[in-house]
């Protein structure tokens, strides 16, 4: 009777322990993470033959803020969680996803996703990203944030800069919100060169060293810093953000 009741207690330990490992799930979507570049070789303030051949960046930190008043995945709020964290199995509106990088993208020559992952159900109001100078050695950008590449009247150019830039996406249309439903989903970073070329006069970098190569960045040597200032400013004003769920 002893060995029967024990394993009754027994039982009822792992039904517990079942039950308590399902309440703190939630249902997942997969997120296919894309970025891109808008360029048509026009801007309307550069009169002179610019042409771009590159455009690089190195993305740090990709974050996602649950929509206020939402709830994510199977469980409800009924529990109170409001500690900021999902390790109780609510996912809402105090939580968010952080993805760690870096990620080096050339977006005029970028056709496989940034990355791709698992995200829990819901409805995600705004998106964050972080720009920041990559630290990574081996890097193509090195030390820099973001880099264009090539040409103002036939002249080789290079504008870079190392800012750092917390980049917050919000979807003042809640009609328009992310929203998680078990399917695929491709969030699509869109920055729009037209744009920042339409606010700077490109064609007037000069190549003051003489050494052949037209350089646009915060300490260069050609004289074009106060012009590196006005790019960065606006790349942030051209960067916009596309989503959509895969039919497939």
């Amino acid at each position: 009777m002893k060995k029967l009741k024990g394993l009754i207690g027994f039982l009822m330990l792992v039904i517990m322990m079942v039950s308590c490992s399902s309440d703190n799930t939630y249902s997942e979507g997969t997120l296919r993470i894309k970025a891109k570049a808008t360029y048509t070789n026009a801007g309307n303030k550069n009169t002179s033959d610019i042409v771009i051949t590159s455009f690089k960046v190195n993305i740090s930190e990709i974050g996602f803020e649950v929509a206020e008043g939402m709830n994510s995945g199977d469980d409800d709020d009924s529990n109170g969680d409001s500690d900021g964290d999902n390790n109780d199995g609510v996912y809402n509106d105090d939580d968010e996803t952080e993805l760690s990088g870096p990620w080096v993208l050339d977006l005029l020559n970028q056709t496989a996703p940034v990355t791709t992952v698992s995200i829990p159900n819901g409805t995600y109001e705004e998106v964050e990203f972080e720009l920041s100078p990559s630290l990574v050695t081996t890097s193509p950008i090195y030390t820099k944030t973001v880099e264009i590449r090539g040409t103002i009247n036939g002249a080789p150019f290079v504008f870079w800069h190392n800012f750092d830039e917390d980049f917050s996406i919000d979807y003042e249309d809640t009609a328009q919100n992310l929203v998680i439903e078990n399917g695929t989903y491709d969030l699509v970073f869109n920055f729009d060169l037209n744009q920042v070329l339409s606010q700077v006069n490109l064609s007037s970098a000069v190549d003051g060293d003489g050494d052949g190569i037209i350089e646009i960045g915060p300490d260069d040597t050609d004289g074009n810093n106060a012009l590196a200032s006005q790019l960065s400013d606006h790349i942030e004003e051209g960067c916009e953000m596309e989503n959509e769920e895969d039919e497939d």
